[in-house]
């Protein structure tokens, strides 16, 4: 009786580990491609290295948000690199702050108070590193 007792409670441990929700999210899918597909204007102020600040429009944003990706990502223990506003005719519509890591980083997005984290792919990842050590 004590095998099987033991047996079942490793069983129901075993299944509530593999059952957890990850601990991040990415932005839903309806913000993700509106992201993606109305921004107009970024504007990104960078606070490592040389700080600075850049603003993209029209065509270039719509490139600059080929660095954020639609998957969820772990947060990186990381010092914040910098933040990010995307806008939609010149009216905020998500902001969010990102981080740096060896080949990738990621970008905290606050959203009606829900937290979302989404990957920058290593394209992204290198081109922000970049321009904190251009300033």
């Amino acid at each position: 009786m004590k095998i099987l007792f033991s047996l079942l409670l490793i069983m129901g441990v075993a299944g509530n580990v593999f059952s957890q929700k990850p601990t991040t999210e990415a932005l839903p899918l309806p913000l993700y491609i509106r992201m993606m597909d109305s921004t107009t204007s970024i504007d990104v102020v960078f606070m490592l290295d040389k700080g600075g600040s850049i603003s993209v429009e029209g065509r270039n944003a719509k490139l600059f948000n080929s660095f954020f990706e639609r998957e969820a990502t772990p947060k990186l223990n990381a010092p914040q690199a910098g933040t990010v506003m995307w806008q939609i005719n010149g009216k905020e519509f998500l902001s969010g702050n990102f981080y740096l890591g060896d080949s990738t980083g990621c970008v905290v997005i606050t959203k009606n108070g829900k937290e979302y984290v989404n990957r920058i792919n290593s394209q992204g990842n290198h081109f922000f590193k970049g321009q904190g050590k251009k300033q």
